[in-house]
């Protein structure tokens, strides 16, 4: 989902070199209308009255302005739903990584960045859902996957986390991508795909509504074993490595007691198939008995 014409505001107050660079990078990559405003006290005067279709804002500008720039953008219900892109150079621990998502950023982006990290978080911004939070809800509430939460944990985590919408064949990761996220399927379906050593395309798994993957890249702190394509229209819910890793509070911890169950399953059911397999491979035909 590459939309060369969206208009860019960028947001750098202090470090000039970083907001040059970020605009360079837009410009290489192919985005014409790429706006700058130095001045925090002149963001919501210029989202009001000109076109912008997406926010790039670094933390230093955020953490240092006068003003808390995210809480007026979340009050005003003209600008409320604008996509944000969080640029950032320190990492950020998990805690405000869910104050950041909590106020209204659509995604991050560090810097130094490859060309790819631009187009990733761009790409994550605009595929960002602007959905009310009780729509969502309502969704993620009827999903087996979240039944072990009460309603409290589910507005919680909704919170700290972020819901995108990816089109038919849209790429979500490729083979070989860090392995920072997981998701669960809101609505839609996804494949994972493999390709082998003969350069064919071996779909491993097609997965429904309320199925979740991506999952074992996170815990075991690995790159993507395979790619996951969206099969139709498909609406996914994502939560951030750093997040799932802080253990920060009980939402995490039901998280990966549900990863338990999960696990439980699939080992059950790859095990009832080695045996099937076993007894398949051991039976004598019956013409060559005796």
């Amino acid at each position: 989902m590459e939309n060369k014409a969206l208009s860019i505001l960028i947001v750098i107050q202090r470090d000039i070199a970083v907001r040059d660079v970020t605009k360079g990078a837009l410009r290489y990559i192919g985005y014409s209308t790429v706006n700058i405003v130095n001045d925090p006290k002149s963001v919501i005067e210029f989202l009001l009255h000109e076109k912008c279709d997406l926010m790039i804002i670094d933390h230093d500008t955020i953490t240092h302005a006068k003003m808390d720039i995210l809480s007026m953008i979340k009050s005003n219900t003209s600008i409320t739903n604008k996509r944000i892109v969080l640029l950032y150079k320190d990492e950020l621990d998990a805690g405000e990584l869910k104050r950041l998502y909590n106020d209204g950023i659509s995604s991050i982006l560090k810097f130094p960045f490859q060309m790819t990290d631009v187009q990733k978080s761009l790409s994550d911004a605009t595929r960002s859902d602007t959905s009310v939070v009780a729509e969502t809800y309502a969704k993620i509430r009827q999903l087996d996957f979240f039944s072990f939460m009460t309603d409290e944990d589910i507005l919680k985590l909704l919170r700290m986390s972020k819901v995108r919408r990816y089109k038919t064949d849209e790429l979500v990761f490729d083979e070989g991508q860090p392995g920072d996220r997981f998701y669960v399927i809101i609505d839609g379906s996804i494949d994972i795909r493999k390709q082998m050593e003969d350069g064919t395309i071996e779909r491993l798994a097609h997965l429904n509504r309320g199925e979740c993957f991506g999952e074992m890249a996170l815990l075991e702190d690995s790159t993507r074993s395979a790619r996951a394509v969206a099969t139709e229209n498909t609406m996914l819910f994502e939560l951030d490595k750093a997040i799932m890793n802080s253990y920060d509070d009980i939402i995490t911890l039901k998280l990966y007691k549900k990863f338990a169950y999960i696990f439980s399953d699939r080992l059950r059911r790859a095990d009832k198939k080695i045996r099937d397999l076993a007894l398949y491979s051991y039976k004598v035909p019956e013409a060559q008995a005796g």
